[in-house]
């Protein structure tokens, strides 16, 4: 402990009731900002339902898939067709065949 020599300038009886009223303080004080600022923790508290996302807003992925190149593979994700009708390629990624040694 780096602050070993404290308790020769505080007494341990003074110092440690101190140190937890003040971390008491400090939740106490962030709970209850947390409960009076936000909207939804009261109705969690009352049992209200949770609401999922639309349809419209929900994207699932209809096909991957992975190619082996010389260096590696590269994992391509495409989702469901956009209002175009065309299919949209949501994330390409390349993946290396070996990870190279830590150093």
């Amino acid at each position: 402990m780096n602050q070993g020599r404290i308790w020769c300038v505080v007494n341990p009886t003074v110092g440690l009731p101190l140190f937890i009223g003040g971390v008491l303080t400090t939740s106490f004080i962030v709970h209850a900002s947390v409960m009076t600022h936000t909207t939804w923790l009261t109705k969690y508290f009352e049992g209200a339902a949770v609401t999922s996302a639309s349809a419209e807003t929900t994207v699932a992925p209809v096909a991957s898939n992975v190619m082996k190149t010389d260096q590696g593979y590269v994992i391509t994700v495409t989702v469901a067709p956009d209002q175009a009708g065309q299919a949209v390629q949501v994330s390409s990624l390349e993946v290396p065949a070996a990870l190279p040694d830590k150093q």
